[in-house]
Order: structure tokens, then C-alpha cells, then sequence
């Protein structure tokens, strides 16, 4: 903890904590003026606390595009439909049900691929009066709540990945196996490695029951109250997390409300653990 509040207080920005360990916010800087020190120190911060919120940013897709792809090389969720008129800028446009609110599963980003994204961010366009919150959820603090005979057995545990949720799922690649526990390379923190069941399937050397188990303990495990930050959007929010290190979920208890928000990702590397 005293490691990371020291790469807080050397930061070059005005910032406050969101929650004990997860959650940071960035204040009075736009993402247009941001030079190369406040990139790199962006990268630290979201880094250690998962996600880093910048409010009252005006940007065009195309600011959006530029920001991230200082993080990396600009990417996409294969089979899916960007639905802005600009590649790679995904419109995340959806209306909950009034009568039966729910959370979509936590997850992290396009974990179907060998080299899933490293940084996911949002821009908050148009959003409802009330609900439509992302909750984040911080993945160092998962692993590190581990018994030590688990973090044993986790040693060299590797999951299956496949694809949900997509367009056109024939576009996507083959299932990928990734490890139960990936080592962040900026931190060098351990962070567990686990999605909802839909895409995390198996376990590498136990049967079909076995597998299931274990991905389903964890995946419980991973989603602690002390380790969340849920955030209420407001117009202009720009919201990036750090999928190596955190899983989200939407809440759609927004009604018949529009939330429409700008997606856009930028590639990480193989993860490793």
C-alpha cells in the first residue's frame, strides 16, 4: 500500500482517491494537452489503482482515437460492430428494462484473444438521470486475499478463453488458453485472471467438473465489496481502467433511459504470469 500511495503523491496531476485502493480521480487536465510526463504517469496511476476517471472531457471520437493510442497500438473486439461511422470507436448504446434490472456479468475486455487489450476506455456522451453505473472491481487485491495453498495450486494454472457477445462470432479466432494468475508488467503485481463462465470455460489438466468449480470459486472470490469502485456517469466523463488488473460490469437499472458511451481499447501484450 505505502508503494502505491508514493506513486500518488509523486504524480504531476491533482488527484483523489476514489476508494481505499481502487480508483483514481484525475482532475483539471484535458486529454488533449496531456504531454508525454502525464502519459506515462497516467500509466502508472491506472496502473495501481485500475481505473483512472478524467470528468468534463469534450472530445471527438477522433481526440479519443489519438489519447489511447498513446497507451499502444489501437485495437477492437473482432466480430463486432463499431456502429460509430469511425473504426475502432465502438458505440456502447443500450436502454435497461424498468421492470427487471440487472448487472451484466464482470468481465475484462476481449479476453478471446492471444493479446488481449491493455486499456479499455469510455466517454460518456449522453446518460441517464439515474443508474446505468460501471462497477470496477480491483484484481491485485483478489489474488493477494488468495489462501497461500491456493496461490500454490494456481502456480502455472492456465484457463480456456472463448468468445461471447459478438456480432459475428465466425470472425473470431480460436479459444486461448491464459493464466489463472498474470503478473502486470508495469507494477510487476500478481493479479488473478478470471471472467464470468461464458468465456472462462476450463482448466487446464482437470476434468470438465473439476474446472468449473475452481472458475466458479474464483470467480466469486474475485468480486469483493472492499475491492470495488462503482462509478455514476455524468456527460463527458472519460473512464479508463486497466484490463490487466481489474474486471467491470454495467448496471442496467437505467429504465428506458439512452446511455451511450464511446469505447476504445488499445492492445496489451501475451499475458504471463
Amino acid at each position: 500500500m505505502a508503494a502505491v500511495l508514493e506513486t500518488l503523491e509523486q504524480s504531476p496531476f491533482q488527484t483523489r482517491l476514489l476508494t481505499g485502493q481502487t480508483g483514481v480521480e484525475i482532475k483539471d487536465i484535458k486529454l488533449q494537452d496531456m504531454s508525454d510526463e502525464h502519459v506515462e504517469a497516467t500509466r502508472r496511476l491506472v496502473g495501481e489503482y485500475c481505473v483512472g476517471v478524467f470528468p468534463n472531457q469534450n472530445l471527438s471520437p477522433e481526440d479519443q482515437l489519438e489519447f489511447v493510442s498513446r497507451f499502444g497500438k489501437i485495437t477492437k473486439t473482432p466480430g463486432v460492430d463499431m456502429r460509430s461511422g469511425v473504426d475502432f470507436v465502438h458505440v456502447v448504446a443500450d436502454r435497461g428494462d424498468p421492470d427487471h434490472p440487472v448487472s451484466g456479468g464482470f468481465h475484462t475486455d476481449t479476453c478471446f484473444v492471444e493479446t488481449p487489450p491493455s486499456f479499455s476506455t469510455l466517454h460518456a456522451i449522453e446518460v441517464p438521470s439515474h443508474g446505468g453505473d460501471t462497477i470496477f472491481c480491483n484484481q491485485y487485491m483478489a489474488y493477494d486475499s488468495l489462501s497461500d495453498v491456493m496461490k500454490s495450486w494456481l502456480e502455472g494454472m492456465r484457463f480456456k478463453h472463448v468468445v461471447s457477445g459478438t456480432d459475428r462470432p465466425e470472425e473470431v479466432p480460436d479459444p486461448v488458453w491464459h493464466p489463472a494468475v498474470r503478473t502486470h508488467p508495469v507494477t510487476l503485481r500478481k493479479a488473478l485472471y478470471v471472467t464470468y463462465a461464458d468465456r472462462c470455460i476450463e482448466a487446464e489438466g482437470l476434468n470438465p467438473e473439476e474446472g468449473k468449480n475452481l472458475i466458479d470459486f474464483l470467480y466469486k472470490h474475485s468480486l469483493r465489496d472492499h475491492a470495488m469502485y462503482r462509478h455514476r456517469w455524468n456527460p463527458g466523463d472519460f473512464v479508463m481502467w486497466d484490463n490487466r488488473c481489474s474486471l467491470h460490469a454495467a448496471v442496467y437499472d437505467h429504465g428506458d433511459q439512452p446511455r451511450i458511451l464511446h469505447r476504445v481499447m488499445c492492445q496489451g501484450e501475451k499475458p504471463f504470469e
